[in-house]
């Protein structure tokens, strides 16, 4: 990732020197992407020294516009960078029938022979960073009588897996707060097909019954349980069970493998302001304004009890390698780095190695067309 775009190797093949550019837009048009177009040195020098080309010389999308005779880029943006190093016919009238190819050392050399050879195939595809919805619930089906929006989610691992689904789309795991909530929740679920209870944002957090507490903040001013529960030792997650007709609440071990029920207010809006915690073991943070809006920098400070060490899993990264970067550090000020991510990164943890202080700093110049990150 890198400036808003996805960059990388799609396919490697044979081409046919004069005819590869037009291969190639075809080759990369199959996952919506265009061939290599450089505008600047600092796309030269990405293209150049990206590791592990397999062959020498890769084509890059410069075609000939046969009305104006000038040579331009295949998204129709004019050539308006041009290497040290280039073939004199960059300089004068295009011709059809050949192509362009950059090598390594920084040199752009044409072909118009027919010869075929095994080349990669390079590919960037722009990043569409999720849009806040202007059409009310959007994709997510609306409860018109109580004005929430809601979406069944596909099963996943555990509870906080479930909530990672949720946010990823602009919601938190499902609050309820009458018997219409819960009615039109374990209706939708089983018109989707989840028969065997989704999750439900509620967790033990000290508030409600027996502790329980909504992941979105929201005040905990209607339960549904079955008798008996929540029962002690059986979990400390919330599920509603779609079987029965009733639709009442059980709690479960948050490692449990279910459906989930997200939920968000009609055009919801995602605060991009950085939030100040404190935070607790299992919470999970988010960027500001996460997914929607990656331009605000943030400082995280996580602790626990001395002597022991803080162990953070990036749940999902997504920033652009040449701006963009979360850096995880021992202590609060002055400590090693444990960890200087971009890019994107999913599912992996890293421990502090000498403190039980944690510095989790999102560090955006610009956030252009990606989500942020998430951790927990």
């Amino acid at each position: 990732i890198r400036d808003g775009e996805c960059r990388g190797l799609y396919v490697t093949m044979n081409l046919n020197h004069g005819d590869a550019v037009n291969t190639v837009v075809a080759k990369c048009k199959e996952i919506q992407g265009l061939p290599i177009i450089i505008h600047d040195q600092e796309h030269q020098s990405y293209w150049a020294n990206w590791p592990g080309k397999k062959y020498n010389g890769f084509t890059i999308g410069l075609k000939c516009n046969t009305g104006t005779k000038l040579w331009e880029w295949v998204d129709g943006s004019p050539l308006d960078y041009k290497p040290p190093v280039h073939d004199s016919d960059l300089n004068v009238n295009c011709k059809t029938g050949c192509s362009w190819y950059a090598y390594d050392t920084g040199e752009w050399k044409i072909w118009c022979d027919s010869k075929s050879y095994a080349k990669e195939v390079f590919c960037t595809t722009q990043l569409h960073r999720p849009v806040p919805s202007t059409n009310q619930c959007e994709s997510f089906d609306a409860d018109v009588d109580d004005g929430v929006c809601y979406h069944i989610g596909v099963s996943v691992e555990n509870w906080q897996d479930a909530q990672v689904q949720c946010r990823n789309n602009g919601a938190n795991l499902a609050s309820i707060h009458n018997f219409q909530e819960n009615s039109f929740v374990r209706r939708l679920a089983v018109s989707k097909g989840a028969v065997n209870g989704v999750y439900l944002g509620g967790t033990l957090s000290g508030k409600g019954k027996d502790g329980f507490g909504w992941i979105d903040g929201s005040e905990w001013d209607y339960e549904n349980f079955y008798p008996g529960f929540p029962m002690a030792g059986l979990g400390d997650c919330l599920f509603l069970d779609t079987f029965g007709a009733s639709g009442q609440w059980m709690n479960v071990d948050c490692a449990s493998k279910l459906d989930v029920a997200c939920a968000r207010q009609p055009n919801a809006s995602i605060p991009d302001v950085c939030s100040a915690g404190p935070w607790s073991e299992g919470q999970i943070i988010y960027t500001p304004g996460y997914p929607y809006d990656a331009s605000v920098p943030c400082d995280f400070f996580l602790t626990v009890a001395a002597g022991k060490r803080i162990e953070v899993k990036v749940q999902l990264l997504e920033a652009n390698t040449c701006c963009d970067r979360l850096v995880l550090s021992d202590n609060y000020f002055g400590g090693n780095i444990v960890a200087n991510l971009t890019g994107e990164i999913s599912g992996k943890t890293y421990t502090t190695k000498s403190s039980n202080l944690m510095r989790v700093s999102w560090n955006p110049n610009g956030g252009t067309n990606v989500r942020g990150a998430m951790v927990s």
